[in-house]
């Protein structure tokens, strides 16, 4: 190839980079145009899903709040009032120098102890904080006492008392909801399969119980053996057929103690019918 031939040729790839080189912004702007006209006709057919709004929990005292709230409690209805000092030295922690060395109790004569304590109900306190209301049981009398206790324990700050506590009554207990309805069991087979499965569970005869269980079932024994003397109801939960019912049973224990239990089972119909699970689905939590 002579000089000439490679003039020519280098000459043509110059002339071929150059029109690349003017043709390259009408070639990105094209592909842009085409991205948002793609990005456009999705958002018209297609369009973003916005997740569902989630419901925050309802608030309520951390652990630590309500450990507090329960020593605190000891600490307060604990006394002998002929040992005045060990009272003040079991409640200094909690007070913070804020309040009497006593939390405002002075116990005249005699002594208290507890004999348990745990949480009755925590709500929001308006002076800030949680009011963890304690119940106690005290050696001074028959029913529980009710303390008040408000505790603020705000983030990265230590746990405070807010002011004196209160003795307050029981906590107020809502009325039971309406039960599903109920309707007796007429199917004698199925009478027949839950009296079995509930004398061989009570019983704790697990290669008995099996023959009566559906294949995806999933069964925990009770611990405690007791014999079944009578299955004295037995109905549907929430209508016929519904695939649960309830069984309220009489059964005794070796040292001839009486218990009157209830029991739901879960019923699916094959050739027969079949129990998926007795009371509780162990693996659930």
């Amino acid at each position: 190839m002579d000089a000439g031939t490679n003039r020519i040729e280098h000459g043509w790839q110059s002339v071929r980079r150059a029109r690349l080189s003017a043709r390259t912004p009408r070639y990105l702007a094209t592909a842009l145009l085409l991205v948002f006209l793609a990005l456009g006709v999705r958002a018209c057919f297609w369009p973003a899903q916005t997740s569902p709004a989630t419901t925050a929990p309802a608030p309520s005292a951390d652990e630590p709040s309500k450990s507090f709230a329960l020593q605190f409690a000891r600490a307060y209805l604990t006394y002998d009032a002929d040992r005045p000092g060990d009272r003040a030295q079991a409640l200094a922690p909690f007070l913070g120098g804020q309040l009497d060395p006593d939390a405002g109790f002075s116990p005249a004569h005699g002594s208290q102890e507890v004999l348990w304590t745990e949480v009755a109900s925590d709500q929001r306190a308006l002076a800030g904080g949680r009011v963890i209301t304690v119940a106690a049981g005290v050696s001074t009398q028959r029913l529980p006492l009710y303390l008040a206790v408000s505790v603020r324990h705000d983030d990265g700050a230590p746990l405070q008392l807010v002011g004196y506590p209160a003795l307050i009554g029981a906590p107020a207990i809502a009325s039971p909801a309406a039960p599903p309805s109920r309707d007796p069991v007429t199917d004698p087979a199925l009478s027949e399969v839950v009296e079995r499965v509930l004398r061989n569970y009570l019983a704790g005869a697990a290669p008995d119980l099996k023959a009566d269980l559906a294949g995806a079932a999933q069964i925990t024994l009770p611990t405690a053996q007791l014999h079944l003397e009578e299955v004295e109801q037995l109905v549907w939960l929430d209508g016929p057929n519904s695939g649960a019912v309830l069984a309220t049973l009489t059964a005794t224990d070796a040292r001839g103690a009486t218990y009157a239990l209830s029991y739901e089972l879960g019923i699916t119909a094959r050739e027969r019918p079949y129990v998926e699970f007795i009371e509780t689905v162990p693996t659930d939590t």
